[in-house]
């Protein structure tokens, strides 16, 4: 049997209307909306500080909302592997803010998109305290422990990638082909959502010394792995 257009808009289209009507009424979204105003916000400064990383984070703004839109729509799991290249990308524009050889390689011949946020740390110690020391040198001040930026993101990595990789306590282990509401998969999206953009924002903060925006410290400091 083939799969009509009027299946598709049946089973797909209407379908992921009533799960977003679900999501909106069962869950308060303000927190989500919030973060949308947080990463336009270093949008913003970073492409005033150096436009070429901004090229990467109107990326990295674009892939959030794409993956904002899929778990809002009953897609969870897709939302969960948007939000890897999240992480990746917005490591990536940190990395090349202190590498422009390799940002050049990178944009004008088309380098091979290989700094995936654990060889960033296991070849180049990538935000340890040592590293941060390097352009932000009152770090042992305000993290809650030794290295606890880039253990935060070795883990948060790993739990994104069990997403990626199909690791089977990740997967939502649907049991139809229809498209259903799940609050418990919704706030395990959430949840994940929270975490690498409170880490991307200490990230921002640091590398940039910027501490005049009270909203994005905060959700700094909901990483635990600084203070403020």
């Amino acid at each position: 049997m083939s799969y009509t257009k009027k299946a598709y808009e049946n089973n797909i289209i209407n379908n992921v209307k009533q799960i977003n009507n679900k999501t909106i009424n069962d869950n308060d979204i303000t927190p989500l909306m919030n973060l949308i105003d947080n990463t336009f916000s270093i949008v913003e400064e970073i492409n005033k500080k150096d436009s070429d990383i901004g090229e990467l984070w109107n990326e990295i703004a674009s892939d959030i909302i794409a993956s904002i839109n899929s778990s809002t729509s009953g897609f969870y799991r897709q939302g969960i592997i948007t939000l890897r290249s999240v992480l990746e990308l917005g490591c990536m524009s940190f990395f090349y803010s202190d590498h422009k050889v390799e940002f050049h390689l990178f944009k004008a011949h088309d380098a091979k998109a290989d700094k995936y946020v654990s060889t960033l740390i296991r070849d180049y110690d990538f935000y340890t305290t040592n590293y941060i020391q390097s352009f932000y040198n009152n770090i042992e001040k305000i993290q809650t422990k030794n290295n606890s930026i880039s253990i935060f993101l070795s883990k948060i990595y790993k739990d994104l990638s069990d997403v990626v990789h199909g690791r089977y306590k990740t997967l939502t282990k649907q049991s139809t082909l229809k498209i259903n509401y799940s609050k418990e998969q919704f706030n395990f999206f959430n949840d994940k959502l929270h975490s690498v953009l409170s880490i991307l924002a200490v990230m921002y903060i640091l590398r940039y010394q910027d501490i005049d925006n009270t909203s994005l410290i905060a959700l700094a400091n909901k990483s635990g792995t600084v203070q403020l």
